[in-house]
């Protein structure tokens, strides 16, 4: 479909209040009008695969530190602070000191409602990882 074509029937979509935009960033994301703000916000944090891989991993492994995710996930310390200080800010992750020590860990804050949302929109993530995290979810 020509770019023209498209936006032509998005606006129309949008006009009729079939579907709502939301500005995310860079992007424009479109959602059916039944689905709540905070529901649009974890989609859309889901949506990016190096942001999911993160949570998937703090829902597995919960009270994770920097340098356990970094390990794990093999990416660089610096790389895990710039993604857990995002998802800090958006209200999906917490930090916490671990035990009275200086060691800096990492909670999902609603964990039962993001894995809700991984397995409603499972088959639009095109992810086997996503498949592979809800396969072991479901089997704790």
């Amino acid at each position: 479909m020509a770019n023209g074509a498209l936006e032509h029937h998005i606006r129309t979509l949008l006009r009729s209040g079939t579907i709502e935009s939301e500005h995310d960033g860079q992007f424009v994301r479109f959602y059916p009008p039944p689905i709540l703000h905070t529901e649009r916000k974890y989609i859309s944090i889901l949506r990016q695969p190096r942001l999911r891989e993160i949570i998937t991993f703090l829902i597995l492994r919960p009270s994770s530190d920097y340098k356990t995710i970094a390990q794990e996930l093999n990416l660089s310390p610096s790389t895990i602070a710039w993604y857990l200080k995002r998802l800090e800010q958006v209200g999906v992750v917490m930090r916490e000191k671990k035990n009275d020590s200086e060691l800096t860990c990492f909670q999902i804050l609603e964990p039962e409602k993001l894995v809700k949302i991984l397995s409603a929109y499972r088959q639009s993530f095109l992810d086997k990882a996503v498949d592979s995290f809800l396969d072991t979810w479901e089997n704790l």
